[in-house]
């Protein structure tokens, strides 16, 4: 089974400069301000500074600024979203599945609340569960993650062992992204496993035109070529894999002859 990681979307609301709204107006040639209070601009704020603490390590102030943003609009989907974040980062997981069917029950249709709970389904190996998140995730009006919830779900189905279902979604993660380099060598892979090196080759050529060599790609290329009998290209790759990534696994593989 592969190691992978999955992408969450931390939705980040615009900074705001304060909660507090002014109105200025004229009576009898004198002016007047009229001062407002807003609960969900507040709310944003606060949502904002838990994510920041909690970006700097401070789980404390993380969670009360976040809990304040609840408490100032409870029906903002998009604040309970960063509570979920915030408690599937301190592996509260009762709490995080809590939250991501608050976001759902608010917006249904919340594209990265669709997401984030199928990245979270997933890393629980509630696989089905998650593939479903997924595909409403890609089809929610105005979500634009779509690549990334896409490749998510090809991750997802490699580690329930689908690998025809996660070759078809990194063929379409591709189609809104076309040089994701996970999604390229994630195809070919599966495609040298499956014994179509051609076509593992085409997606090879695809990520060396907008991405720099790496292990996995090198590695690809090695056995691609020695299955093709490009005997040369295959020595030429795997030269420049030591050359390049000395210490990493496919580095020892190839001087072991380990294909």
């Amino acid at each position: 089974m592969r190691t992978v990681t999955l992408l969450p979307m931390l939705l980040m609301g615009t900074m705001l400069g304060g909660c507090v709204h002014e109105t200025t107006y004229l009576t009898d040639g004198h002016q007047s301000r009229d001062v407002m209070f807003k609960p969900e601009d507040a709310a944003l704020t606060r949502m904002n500074l838990g994510l920041e603490y909690l970006r700097r390590g401070n789980a404390g102030q993380a969670k009360y600024n976040l809990d304040r943003a609840v408490a100032q609009d409870p029906r903002n989907a998009d604040v309970h979203l960063a509570r979920a974040y915030f408690y599937q980062s301190v592996s509260d997981l009762e709490q995080a599945e809590k939250s991501y069917r608050q976001v759902l029950k608010l917006n249904p249709q919340h594209g990265d609340g669709l997401n984030n709970y199928g990245v979270f389904l997933c890393g629980r190996e509630r696989f089905d569960e998650a593939d479903v998140m997924f595909r409403r995730a890609v089809v929610s009006p105005g979500y634009v993650q779509v690549a990334d919830s896409y490749e998510n779900a090809a991750f997802c189905a490699l580690q329930h062992d689908k690998p025809q279902a996660a070759l078809e979604y990194f063929r379409r993660a591709l189609e809104f992204s076309p040089a994701r380099p996970k999604a390229l060598l994630g195809s070919a892979e599966l495609l040298v496993e499956q014994g179509d090196d051609g076509g593992a080759s085409e997606y090879l050529a695809r990520y060396r035109d907008d991405h720099q060599p790496s292990p996995q790609s090198l590695w690809l290329t090695v056995r691609t070529a020695e299955a093709q009998g490009s005997v040369a290209q295959a020595q030429l790759a795997g030269a420049e894999l030591v050359r390049l990534f000395p210490d990493s696994e496919q580095a020892r593989r190839f001087l072991s002859n380990d294909y």
